[in-house]
């Protein structure tokens, strides 16, 4: 096409641009929500976006594609989409890649995954890729990926292959490799204390958890009474292990074995904590 003629049609697009009706404010479509809500975060996250300058994160704001939320020492933080959710633990990083199809990239750190009524968007690590429905922990470090299945079946595919986990089953992804067959998940731990009688503690005083079990690590959840939004996650070598509870209110407890490489099984039964 000529200059001539490139010159023409831009010339009339903004002839016409002119000529058409203003349109008032209060006619314009509003913006839609963000898919991606951060709910909870405690006691700090941040996130960074394209510029990569990290601010603190707030809850009740959005999650952008090409954003990096980033979890330090002792935090937990909950990332809601309309049909699952995303606990993140401490030290765990996570982006949102700026494509076409909605995923999520696990760079590193513990991502509990819950989707029980649809299939879950897909979890990407440096290993492989996870997707299914139900509940599921996903855990990357050193270029390793550990996945449970808690509930339901999740995928768990790479280039070289993938596994289907049920209910208790688990894997290991190392690069370049296939994922390992599907194996049962460490056992939950026994003997919690406290248990089904709920102790009564003030808010900010410590607390020992004491359970039964020889696994070399571990990993605690603490969780309000009829909800399950995780408010504070351990990661912790042996019983006993103390925490202090900020909150007043009633509150669940639970804790699973984690085998030598870092596996996690299923969560033990679950005790109660009144903090007055």
């Amino acid at each position: 096409m000529s200059s001539r003629a490139h010159g023409w049609l831009r010339g009339a697009a903004v002839a016409a641009a002119l000529a058409l009706p203003a349109t008032p404010a209060a006619t314009l479509a509003p913006p839609l929500p963000p898919l991606v809500r951060l709910t909870l975060v405690e006691p700090a996250a941040e996130v960074a976006g394209n510029d990569a300058r990290w601010q603190r994160a707030v809850e009740g704001t959005g999650v952008s594609l090409g954003e990096v939320l980033r979890l330090g020492p002792d935090a937990v933080a909950r990332l809601e989409l309309p049909w699952m959710a995303l606990t993140l633990s401490s030290g765990a990083r996570l982006r949102f890649p700026n494509a076409l199809l909605l995923s999520a990239a696990l760079e590193s750190g513990r991502a509990l995954v819950e989707s029980e009524t649809r299939e879950s968007l897909k979890i990407a690590t440096g290993e492989v890729e996870v997707r299914g429905r139900g509940r599921a922990v996903v855990r990357r470090r050193a270029q390793m990926t550990l996945v449970t299945c808690l509930s339901g079946r999740f995928r768990v595919a790479s280039a070289r292959g993938s596994v289907s986990l049920a209910a208790g089953e688990s894997c290991v992804a190392l690069a370049g490799r296939a994922p390992s067959a599907p194996a049962a998940a460490p056992a939950a731990p026994s003997g919690i204390w406290p248990g089904p009688d709920p102790v009564y503690v003030g808010r900010g005083e410590p607390l020992e958890l004491r359970w039964s079990g020889a696994a070399p690590a571990y990993q605690l959840e603490l969780l309000p009474v009829g909800s399950d939004v995780v408010l504070l996650q351990r990661d912790v070598r042996a019983a006993p292990a103390r925490i202090e509870i900020p909150w007043h209110g009633a509150f669940r407890w639970r804790v699973s074995a984690c085998d030598e490489r870092g596996v996690e099984g299923s969560p033990s039964e679950e005790g109660l904590i009144a903090v007055e």
